[in-house]
């Protein structure tokens, strides 16, 4: 799971790159989205230290909460479904297709 932002300027969520790095090298803003951080570069305005840094704890610790809040996984790993019952043994593909009587009466 990724890091969920919430721009400080227009309020929208986003996600950012892991390590907050742009495949292109730039650098990803953990307090504005692309758009509101393209007008703040245009203008002349820096990112805020101190803001991106609680951006970034608020962002793990919400990661954290989710994570937790998901139900463990099954012995074969899979998560657990509390909406699906059980699986039945699988079903042979090779059953009989025809009555067992038939081939008794043709004899």
């Amino acid at each position: 799971m990724r890091l969920l932002f919430v721009c400080q300027t227009c309020g929208c969520h986003y996600l950012v790159p892991v390590g907050l790095d742009y495949p292109d090298g730039g650098r990803a803003s953990a307090v504005w989205c692309s758009a509101c951080q393209r007008a703040a570069v245009d203008r002349g305005a820096t990112e805020p230290a101190e803001l991106a840094a609680v951006a970034v704890l608020l962002a793990v610790r919400a990661l954290k909460a989710a994570l937790a809040a998901r139900p463990a996984p099954a012995e074969d790993g899979r998560p657990a479904r509390p909406d699906r019952r059980p699986s039945r043994p699988a079903i042979s593909s090779r059953g009989r297709t025809h009555p067992a009587a038939a081939r008794s009466r043709l004899a």
